[in-house]
């Protein structure tokens, strides 16, 4: 991709001071941003995948700091699945290795609340359902460093037994209990997956709502399409057992 813009001619569609930038930019989407943007389609490898890329582009500041530091800055606005709520999702992900998987589910256990089970979560702004409080990522953060009491609340809401956790991880693919929490987890959509169609169709109709009653009308449109459309995760799972 370089060594076509390169061949442009000068001030076909850039101008000389743009060059760099356009090829900086390049750069990156080949070598960092292209693959996490094609692989973050499970909820279930979302927290291993943002963690992986934030170390990724920590070493990417030997290439281009600039860059590494204002795509850092992005990701962290988008740390939901980096929050204990949505950790233990990670102990169902094929991308983690056992031993991350072995330390996260001590970490866990490590911090079982007093009273289960947990129904108002901690780490969360205002009265416990306000939004959720992010962890802070250093470059040595591990999954199992993000481990907090609310991992409880969430294991909670998923239905995620937590019998399993304290047996050896080679045998988690065998146990009755863990596959049946995997059934639970492996239901569920990327939120983008769902929340991007909802903006998407909203966008496309929200200028037209020159009233309150109008933009509600607008949003209840947007919300039964959603209703209507099938759960294209179930759908693929057919596909595939077919």
């Amino acid at each position: 991709m370089k060594q076509h813009i390169a061949l442009l001619p000068q001030g076909t569609i850039t101008t000389r001071q743009q060059m760099p930038k356009i090829q900086a930019f390049a750069i990156f989407i080949t070598h960092i941003y292209a693959k996490w943007w094609l692989t973050c389609e499970k909820s279930v490898d979302a927290a291993w995948n943002d963690l992986t890329l934030y170390h990724h582009l920590q070493a990417y500041k030997a290439v281009d700091e600039g860059i590494a530091a204002s795509a850092i800055k992005a990701l962290e606005r988008h740390r939901w699945y980096l929050t204990g709520e949505m950790l233990p999702l990670a102990l169902f992900s094929s991308k983690v290795p056992n031993e991350d998987k072995r330390a996260l589910a001590s970490a866990i256990l490590e911090h079982k609340p007093a009273d289960l089970p947990m129904h108002i979560p901690e780490q969360r702004f205002g009265t416990g359902f306000g939004k959720s409080k992010f962890p802070t990522l250093l470059p040595t953060t591990s999954l199992a460093d993000l481990a907090n009491k609310d991992c409880w609340f969430g294991m909670h809401q998923l239905h995620i037994d937590p019998e399993c956790m304290s047996l050896d991880v080679k045998e988690w693919a065998t146990n009755a209990v863990f596959k049946k929490s995997e059934v639970n987890v492996c239901a569920m959509n990327v939120v983008n997956d769902c929340a991007e169609r909802g903006v998407k169709l909203t966008s496309d109709f929200v200028a037209v709502a020159r009233k309150e009653q109008h933009l509600q009308n607008v949003l209840q449109a947007v919300e039964h399409d959603r209703s209507q459309q099938p759960n294209l995760r179930r759908c693929k799972h057919k596909v595939i057992a077919s």
